[in-house]
């Protein structure tokens, strides 16, 4: 690839950056693209390649906005070549090559992970996490607050996830998929993930929605297995992107979450490689859509 925002100041010429498959844009010089003026945040938005070819765009709770061809952002959205973002008086026109895109992404990716250089066979601990009742009130906020809302949330989750080596793998509306993969001592992992999901749900719990007297809720499945992570332009694996089964089980186990009303379940192959010294309640097995096997489900004790 890479990609890149030509980047148009209110006064002075312009100017580009280069896009990895990380960009932060704000006020301070630490970011990648740096935007002096008190209209900007420290922390306004994030850029993020996932799928290998598709880069996404999330503001970060900014108090007045990331617009994307005059639409502000309220999930991140993925950017097309030549989209234009607005920032304060900033204008960003992000560029890529058409030559490194494909119209099918899942194609793509495939093939990318047909060469030994590019893919490794990962074990990894996953946490799917997303927001309880998004819809009504993102309809009884408006744009403005729920934007500034998701930001926060999504801006405080990647603290957590990534303070204790943990990598967001991408966001899909108001979820988010993290893993974090085995190293040293197998079960280890896993419990830095749930001491993860339990610090997720205790910052859930210590905010309401804006302007309201509504608890934020949100509801956290985990799960342990095996994922194939394609490079995406990086050396290191927090640059790669994870596909496979033990994914797509994640994403099924948050449906049983849902079904159960529960706030965290986790798979019986999380629970079995957890070190000892947790116990959590035996919801029974459930067929996942779209398995052929069947998974047990465990939640918390009512203690815990």
């Amino acid at each position: 690839m890479p990609a890149k925002f030509r980047v148009y100041p209110p006064v002075g010429e312009p100017f580009e950056r280069i896009i990895e498959n990380t960009a932060t844009i704000g006020r301070t010089l630490d970011n990648t693209v740096a935007l002096p003026g008190n209209h900007v945040s420290r922390q306004h938005a994030i850029v993020r390649c996932h799928n290998a070819f598709q880069y996404q765009i999330m503001d970060l709770g900014s108090r007045n906005g990331t617009f994307v061809n005059d639409q502000r952002v309220i999930m991140p959205i993925v950017l097309e070549p030549g989209a234009r973002v607005r920032i304060a008086d900033f204008e960003l026109v992000f560029e890529q090559n058409p030559g490194d895109q494909s119209g099918d992404h899942t194609d793509a990716t495939l093939a990318a992970l047909s060469h030994d250089t590019s893919h490794a066979i990962l074990s990894v601990s996953l946490l799917v996490c997303d927001i309880r009742g998004f819809s009504p009130m993102a309809e009884k906020l408006g744009d403005r607050k729920i934007a500034q809302v998701l930001g926060n949330w999504f801006r405080d989750i990647g603290n957590a996830v990534q303070s204790t080596g943990g990598i967001i793998d991408k966001y899909i509306g108001d979820a988010v998929l993290a893993y974090w993969p085995a190293r040293d001592q197998i079960g280890t992992e896993c419990a830095t993930c749930l001491d993860v999901a339990f610090t997720i749900l205790e910052l859930a719990a210590a905010r309401t929605w804006a302007d309201t007297d509504q608890p934020f809720r949100v509801g956290i499945a985990l799960h342990f297995g095996r994922v194939t992570s394609s490079n995406i332009g990086q050396v290191a694996v927090r640059d790669a992107t994870i596909i496979g089964d033990a994914v797509n089980t994640a994403f099924r186990l948050e449906g049983v979450m849902k079904q159960l009303n529960q706030p965290l379940v986790l798979s019986q192959d999380f629970v079995t490689v957890l070190p000892p010294g947790r116990e959590f309640n035996d919801f029974g097995v459930f067929q996942l859509k779209g398995k052929s096997q069947q998974v047990r489900v465990f939640g918390l004790n009512e203690a815990q």
